[in-house]
């Protein structure tokens, strides 16, 4: 490989640092936010809907909580069949002939969102179910959640470490594991590969931070307030600019792949914290649906497929 702007940017001390920085980024942007120490209630647009569509608002009535309960049920069924099959398959894979989503590449992210969309739509079609009814106004899904900002920022924080870490976590095993870079951290690569040192570390980290983590964030032990004092001041421009770095950071991720953008290639590493390349499970029912038999396999994209 020779040594051009690609190499260098696509390098593992590249690639590690832009994966660290964006946790430390987040977790600033978190301490600094007076949005985390607010009381009033959280609302976010599409998210409230979709959180207080399954988690509050029920009615009194058994026949209306039954109702709501079917409802995001089906939302999600539909959300799932549709991002799979409408949106992975049949839009990005055969309309728009997307490589980076082929067979079954991407299908759970795609899941995921059009979820999401359709918990959203649902959430409608129930307002417009109990404006019919015309004494059900106090139970209107809105984009209030039901929960305070302060706790809506601790339970954000925790899923923005836990995919962040994750994410970062995976990236040093795959460069500690992988060999297009031969002459890079030989000592530190070879005493990862050996015997289950790998696996051990792997599970040990990220147990014992996560857990610290959570603590930290849950019980507001540090209080970065009086721990600042004013070392890093913030306002709304540069808290702004600093979630534009977490979004352009998080790109550099996927642009840092060796295989970006198609994600064609497999690496010849193991699966993050297991002793094999791949894992295979077999469906027993459902097969005119679903495949007989999924393969997990690591290709050249590290976010989730």
């Amino acid at each position: 490989m020779g040594k051009d702007f690609r190499y260098y940017f696509q390098h593992p001390w590249s690639r590690m640092i832009v994966a660290y920085l964006v946790i430390f980024f987040n977790f600033l942007i978190f301490a600094e936010d007076p949005v985390s120490h607010s009381q009033t209630e959280a609302n976010v647009i599409v998210v409230g809907n979709c959180f207080s569509f399954v988690t509050n608002k029920y009615p009194r009535g058994v026949g209306w909580r039954i109702l709501k309960v079917l409802l995001w049920l089906l939302a999600i069924l539909i959300g799932l069949i549709a991002g799979k099959f409408l949106f992975h398959q049949r839009l990005f894979g055969q309309l728009l002939r997307l490589k980076m989503f082929r067979e079954d590449h991407g299908s759970w992210m795609t899941m995921f969102f059009s979820t999401i969309l359709f918990l959203f739509i649902f959430s409608h079609i129930y307002n417009t179910i109990l404006l019919m009814d015309g004494n059900m106004g106090a139970y209107i899904i809105t984009d209030y959640m039901g929960i305070r900002n302060e706790s809506f920022m601790k339970l954000a924080a925790v899923g923005t470490w836990m995919g962040d870490f994750v994410t970062a976590w995976m990236v040093t095993d795959m460069m500690l594991q992988d060999k297009p870079y031969p002459d890079w951290g030989k000592s530190a690569r070879a005493f990862w590969k050996k015997g289950k040192v790998r696996i051990i570390l792997f599970w040990t980290v990220l147990f014992t931070l996560t857990s610290v983590v959570v603590l930290v964030i849950t019980t507001d032990w540090i209080s970065w307030d009086k721990l600042n004092r004013g070392f890093l001041p913030s306002d709304e421009v540069s808290r702004a600019f600093l979630a534009s770095f977490i979004l352009v950071f998080d790109l550099l991720i996927v642009m840092q792949d060796w295989e970006f953008p198609h994600f064609m290639g497999d690496v010849d590493v193991n699966l993050p914290g297991l002793h094999t390349p791949h894992m295979q499970f077999k469906i027993p029912f459902f097969q005119k649906i679903f495949k007989e038999e999924y393969r997990i396999h690591i290709t050249a994209h590290l976010d989730p497929p």
